[in-house]
């Protein structure tokens, strides 16, 4: 057995008392257990594994184990010792967790307050139905962050969201690269997203019972210069009139996107179906899985 400084301070024991010896020899608390499969593994079959186990010599410890096989004979065992790493690990889980609670909180509290403040005859039941509908958008929006640990989120997971009310893969076809946005930038995305599906619904293609949304998106480009394409497409929908002044979906489509993503996008109502395309950089808010 070779045994280095850095496991003789971790073991306590001199690197004198153990050089010679095999390895059951110094460590007969390894047989019967699924460390001696692992190293007889290595040995036999030329296997090498990685695992987390608590530390048998020091039961208070969490350890990383890696057995890989010699060449000519024998198993190397590199032991590290990841217990900061995973008290950080739970702790961090632990406020993730508060955040998500926190937020599903406020936001429940928010569309409450929603609810009763725009119950009156003086707002029009429409004005108060988009209201509730993007407080809901953003809670979908929260719902996949948390999923992903407020990470970020993937555009197919934004996407697939925002589908999900409007008839998912009945309706629409998704498609594209897995893409990582930012929890900012996966809520302007979803917040984009579910205007162009509710104006679909209203007006467009969702519509109609035959109508249906393509939402495709490609990475191209090198270098620098790479750039996320993302394209909205309807069809089969009824005839696209002339589109009237701006109001805040719109804003929200074209300003909110081009703001948060460094975009250019444009909104076309084309007689056959809207369409909607992006072209963002891929940087801290657009990266590639």
């Amino acid at each position: 057995m070779v045994f280095n400084r850095a496991a003789e301070e971790y073991f306590g024991v001199a690197r004198a008392a153990m050089l010679g010896r095999t390895l059951w020899e110094v460590f007969p608390q390894g047989r019967g257990t699924p460390f001696e499969a692992f190293c007889r593994a290595a040995m036999d079959d030329g296997k090498a594994t990685t695992f987390e186990t608590s530390s048998a010599l020091r039961p208070d410890r969490t350890v990383e184990l890696r057995i890989v096989p010699m060449r000519g004979g024998g198993v190397a065992i590199t032991l590290t010792d990841i217990t900061e790493r995973k008290t950080a690990d739970a702790r961090q889980r632990l406020l993730v967790n508060e955040l998500n609670h926190r937020v599903k909180n406020s936001l429940a509290t928010v569309q409450a307050i929603a609810a009763q403040s725009l119950r009156g005859p003086q707002v029009a039941p429409d004005a108060r139905e988009r209201f509730m509908a993007r407080l809901f958008a953003l809670a979908r929006a929260n719902d996949v962050l948390v999923a992903e640990t407020w990470l970020g989120a993937s555009l197919g997971s934004v996407a697939a969201e925002m589908a999900g009310p409007h008839g998912d893969g009945e309706r629409f076809t998704i498609e594209g690269p897995e893409v990582l946005l930012a929890p900012q930038t996966a809520t302007a995305m979803a917040l984009g997203l579910h205007e162009l599906a509710t104006n679909a619904a209203k007006y467009g293609a969702l519509s109609t019972p035959k109508g249906r949304v393509s939402l495709t998106w490609a990475i191209d480009g090198e270098g620098e210069a790479r750039r996320l394409r993302l394209t909205w497409r309807e069809s089969e929908g009824p005839p696209v009139g002339k589109p009237g002044p701006p109001g805040f979906g719109s804003r929200l489509i074209e300003r909110g996107l081009a703001s948060e993503l460094k975009a250019n996008v444009r909104l076309d109502f084309a007689p056959d179906g809207v369409v909607f395309k992006l072209t963002a950089p891929l940087g801290d808010g657009v990266t590639e899985a």
